[in-house]
């Protein structure tokens, strides 16, 4: 009985030390994406639309090795959110998925309900976005993992031009609302931005500023961008000018999270096998610049017009039929999960992103151009696995050693060298 007691003294007084830890500033986990757990190489999330998801479909979302999704939430205010969703159940549902929610804090072009019928006597349109922001995370703190404020203000589609001024006092209003209500959640990123920031002058100054004002005061964790583009592999290095520009602001604690990126498949542009090689190379080149957080433009066709941009860029048709962009970059997760970056590579042309997963390394090879043979340097007594994603999943051998390791073409259509011993 008493080595009990001093045993169970003991714990007691371990636990006080690491309650008085925390409490001096070192929280389990830490904030901003780079805290986030994941199962794969970047954690990967989705768009669903919350008039029309279904929960079979957030089931087979989850199934599928999506560990997010991501939705837009407006305020209660007709002029910007006519149809009134039950954002709360839609979280609920999320949850019991087994998803984690990315949450986009936004109100459409007129910002915040610039209505004056919708303004309270006395109020600012500041204050009803503000109150309504943050009102909304306080009361989903526990169930939302990422919260993301507004979507793309330096486009004009969701921010009128001359409410630039008004955006950079809301989001002012904002931060200091969250901190005087204590409303800290462990992930906040800003402000999905349509076009890179700090670099090439397309972003105005007032939105540079206003995130910069936000991250220095903890009220952004991490800057969020959309990096739609012709080419995936170019991102790499606009990533890293911004991760230069972000480390001259002193926003070194700063991380990079692409809330929005995805490809159409619509004629006469672009076929459905070329949209799986852009969305499958995209998720690659995020895995080869470390970024953490990566979430798909969309779930679901919008629309079912072939000729319709907008209505063709889900990896699902509308009618709930899965695409070529689906079948893909699912099966890959399924062997890249639990795999970790070891290293990149894009000399002579040809991309090659290399993986650890146990006692393997997956090399995964392809080239944004024409079709190169490449070379991968084995030792010898090593076996090798060839895993084909297109046009459908086809594992079989690498063929015989030769030049000092195993050999594949590569081509905008990546292939997986998989060695072990």
């Amino acid at each position: 009985m008493k080595i009990f007691f001093c045993r169970a003294g003991r714990f007691l007084q371990v636990l006080a030390l690491l309650s008085v830890w925390m409490l001096a500033g070192h929280p389990a986990q830490a904030r901003g994406v780079s805290g986030i757990e994941t199962d794969y190489p970047v954690a990967l999330s989705v768009q669903i639309d919350p008039a029309t998801i279904t929960d079979a479909d957030l089931n087979e979302i989850r199934a599928a090795g999506f560990e997010f999704v991501r939705f837009g939430v407006r305020p209660p205010l007709k002029s910007v959110n006519p149809s009134l969703i039950d954002y709360p159940r839609l979280i609920k549902r999320v949850r019991n998925a087994k998803l984690d929610a990315i949450v986009t804090l936004f109100g459409g072009n007129a910002i915040w309900g610039a209505k004056p019928e919708e303004l309270r006597a006395g109020a600012r349109k500041e204050s009803l976005f503000s109150d309504f922001a943050v009102g909304f995370m306080k009361a989903h703190t526990d169930d939302v993992a990422v919260w993301e404020v507004w979507n793309e203000p330096d486009h004009k589609t969701f921010l009128n031009p001359a409410m630039l001024s008004d955006f950079e006092a809301a989001s002012s209003e904002l931060c200091a609302n969250m901190a005087k209500q204590k409303v800290q959640p462990n992930i906040v990123v800003g402000f999905g931005f349509a076009n890179l920031p700090f670099v090439g002058g397309k972003v105005p100054r007032q939105l540079e500023n206003a995130f910069v004002a936000a991250a220095k005061s903890d009220c952004l964790t991490d800057i969020s961008i959309h990096p739609y583009r012709p080419v995936p592999e170019t991102a790499f290095g606009d990533y890293e000018k911004l991760r230069a520009q972000l480390d001259q602001r002193q926003l070194q604690k700063t991380g990079i999270a692409i809330s929005e990126w995805g490809y159409a498949s619509y004629l006469p542009v672009r076929s459905q096998s070329t949209q799986a090689s852009l969305v499958f190379r995209e998720y690659l080149i995020n895995a080869a610049a470390g970024i953490k957080l990566l979430n798909l433009y969309a779930w679901r066709d919008r629309g079912r017009s072939s000729f319709s941009k907008e209505d063709n860029f889900g990896i699902m048709s509308n009618a709930g039929e899965k695409k070529e962009a689906f079948s893909a970059l699912t099966e890959f997760l399924k062997i890249a999960r639990h795999s970790k970056k070891v290293s990149y590579d894009d000399a002579k042309g040809v991309n090659q992103l290399v993986l650890k997963r146990n006692d393997a390394l997956l090399h995964v090879l392809w080239t944004p151009g024409s079709e190169k043979d490449v070379t991968v340097p084995v030792a010898e007594g090593k076996k090798c696995t060839r895993v084909d994603f297109f046009p459908e999943v086809r594992r079989g051998s690498c063929g015989p050693r030769a030049g000092g390791g195993f050999s594949a073409k590569a081509s905008a259509y990546p292939v997986l060298l998989s060695i072990s011993d």
